[in-house]
């Protein structure tokens, strides 16, 4: 497609050119004849350049398109690779919410039995440390009197 471009305006650029000279010899050597071979001399040199630039814009364009294909067939088994990745780490997370649910469940019952075993000896203790700090102070009333 792009070399029937390419040829296309080559045709088309030596009919205009090969106009411009027939134009430049029907008028012979007038001003008319001498500005069509100009003309047609500027237009051709015009064309060449725009065809460099052409195929330049052509080689720029082939070149991007294999690296674009590269990138993608480096891509795609990329891409395959990160979903299994996510899904191994989905499955963990599972895991790791199981575990921190047991664990909280654990954490609230261990909680539960220092609350219990607080109440259960705090109470006690406080009574014998009372008890003794009483019996101290009578026994002491007890010798000075």
């Amino acid at each position: 497609m792009r070399s029937k471009a390419v040829v296309g305006s080559v045709v088309v650029a030596l009919v205009v050119a090969g106009v411009f000279v027939v134009l430049g010899f029907l008028f012979e050597e007038n001003f008319f004849g001498v500005a069509a071979i100009v003309a047609a001399v500027a237009f051709g040199a015009t064309m060449l350049g725009l065809m460099a630039v052409l195929v330049s814009l052509v080689g720029t364009v082939q070149e991007l398109t294999r690296t674009v294909e590269q990138i993608t067939e480096q891509t795609v088994p990329l891409l395959g690779g990160v979903n299994e990745t996510i899904s191994g780490v989905n499955t963990e997370l599972a895991r790791v919410d199981t575990i921190v649910a047991s664990v909280q469940h654990i954490s609230g019952r261990a909680e539960g039995i220092a609350d219990v075993v607080h109440t259960a000896v705090t109470n006690p203790l406080i009574k014998a440390i009372a008890f003794a700090s009483g019996t101290g102070a009578a026994m002491r009333r007890a010798r000075k009197g």
